[in-house]
């Protein structure tokens, strides 16, 4: 009975010694487990602050955006008045730039208003507002392009439907423009008091 009892003994030290051995290994794993389990919180913490630190910078450079875009147009729709009733004194416009999103796209809507009363672009006066609004715009985003554009403008009848009391202030406007800018114009038109603005 001794064997017997001693056999048993020896099996359960052996089984005892093999589950040891497996409680060992499942606390090396939980122990693994868990300093994964905290390092992905780590991670996971870091990752929500940064998250949070982008949304930030993102509203930030949002509202620099719409800051910096307002007053570019402001800007631009400022010159475009004055060019305009440089050019055109029977009547007083101000030029007016509205910013849209259209299907995800920024686009920036070109309007006009004539002597108080907003009118269609195309029908301020005929199409010489919009040719010389052409004009002055074309200059402007030259002028505001990085890195610098070369600065000779070659435009064909660009002034085709101006009306003779008009040219001489748009030949004025033209020079000033061109000189002030440091622009080289060549210039084609079938009207000779036209060329003298080149």
């Amino acid at each position: 009975m001794s064997n017997e009892l001693l056999s048993q003994v020896s099996k359960l030290t052996h089984h005892l010694s093999a589950t040891r051995q497996q409680c060992s290994r499942w606390r090396g794993q939980a122990e693994m487990l868990e300093s994964q389990r905290y390092s992905l919180g780590s991670r996971r913490q870091s990752q929500q602050d940064r998250a949070a630190l982008l949304e930030q910078v993102l509203a930030v450079l949002q509202r620099l955006e719409g800051t910096w875009r307002g007053k570019y147009e402001a800007a631009l729709a400022t010159l475009g008045s004055q060019g305009l009733n440089a050019v055109f004194t029977s009547a007083h416009y101000e030029v007016v730039l509205e910013s849209v999103v259209r299907r995800g796209v920024a686009n920036l809507d070109i309007g006009l208003v004539k002597d108080g009363q907003r009118v269609r672009l195309k029908g301020g006066s005929g199409g010489s507002v919009v040719k010389v609004l052409a004009y002055l715009l074309r200059h402007l985003m030259t002028i505001s392009h990085k890195p610098d554009l070369r600065r000779l403008e070659a435009l064909d009848e660009p002034f085709a439907m101006i009306g003779a009391e008009q040219r001489p202030a748009l030949c004025a406007m033209v020079k000033e423009i061109t000189a002030r800018l440091g622009f080289q114009l060549l210039l084609t038109s079938h009207e000779d008091e036209l060329l003298e603005a080149a």
